[in-house]
């Protein structure tokens, strides 16, 4: 059984940012998560469940403008300012009795994706893996083309404008009963500044510029096909990436964009931990 335990850390700028700990007296290890655009730690917590008599004590932070952290919801002045704060509480939980010394796994989902993978395509840390479900490395669909010129726009004369990021629930699970959970969820959202909107383009560049570089083993987990950010712009860059242990999982039968929370998610959890459990005894 979990002890559960919550707090706050300041963010590059001062901003307080939520982040919490679920605790297992058992563990040898810790899997830190960070979630994707819209949605918030509390999200994984079928995942968290799903290992509960297992050997892994699981972080998870809100980025800012998301869940309980502070900020307008879905802002931030551009991208690199979740990076900023991700480094920062990295720092944070590697000085923690109880992960300094035992294995850490990075896990991310959608655009906690692209944060984990820009930081480690510069930034050599003590982990011994990292798992990504549907990493946001490019779009699955064109935008509108009046949205990049729209945003640079309102970029320069509002910039704490927010806009409605065009994900649907039904794009992001396929289970009636979830869906019915994000209607009630108070702290999801569908915005996004255009800060953040513009910076996604240079991030994307710049992973797949360094996936040579990302040695770190990696687990990959996409829909076959994603209808929210690109399945084959991901096949792409798990190809280049430069881990000799990498596993790609992918899921079809109409799989949709959160697969920890569609309808195939037993298989993704049962291969998230089949791929975790046996670095529970690996250095940092």
């Amino acid at each position: 059984m979990y002890r559960r335990h919550e707090g706050f850390f300041e963010g590059h700028d001062g901003i307080s940012l939520f982040f919490q700990v679920w605790e297992n007296p058992a563990a040898k290890g810790t899997i830190l998560i960070t979630h994707g655009q819209g949605e918030h730690s509390e999200c994984y917590h079928r995942v968290v469940d799903f290992f509960k008599d297992g050997q892994w004590n699981f972080f998870a932070w809100d980025m800012r403008g998301h869940g309980r952290s502070e900020g307008k919801r879905g802002y931030a002045a551009n991208f690199e300012d979740y990076v900023f704060d991700y480094r920062i509480f990295l720092d944070l939980i590697l000085k923690d009795k109880r992960v300094a010394g035992r294995p850490l796994v990075l896990m991310s989902h959608s655009m906690g994706g692209l944060v984990q993978l820009k930081t480690l395509a510069h930034q050599s840390l003590p982990i011994v893996a990292q798992t990504c479900s549907a990493p946001f490395l490019g779009l699955a669909f064109t935008p509108p083309g009046w949205k990049d010129t729209g945003a640079r726009f309102l970029n320069r004369i509002y910039p704490e404008i927010t806009m409605w990021n065009e994900i649907k629930h039904t794009q992001l699970t396929r289970d009636p009963e979830v869906i019915r959970e994000y209607e009630q969820d108070v702290l999801r959202h569908d915005r996004i500044s255009p800060g953040v909107y513009l910076g996604f383009q240079p991030a994307f560049d710049d992973v797949a510029h360094h996936a040579s570089s990302i040695q770190v083993p990696t687990l990959m987990q996409l829909p076959e096909e994603d209808p929210v950010v690109s399945t084959p712009t991901s096949r792409t860059f798990f190809e280049r990436l430069g881990a000799k242990d990498k596993e790609l999982r992918v899921y079809g039968n109409g799989a949709r964009h959160e697969i920890f929370n569609d309808l195939e998610r037993q298989q993704a959890m049962t291969d998230l931990k089949n791929f975790v459990d046996p670095y529970l005894e690996a250095r940092p």
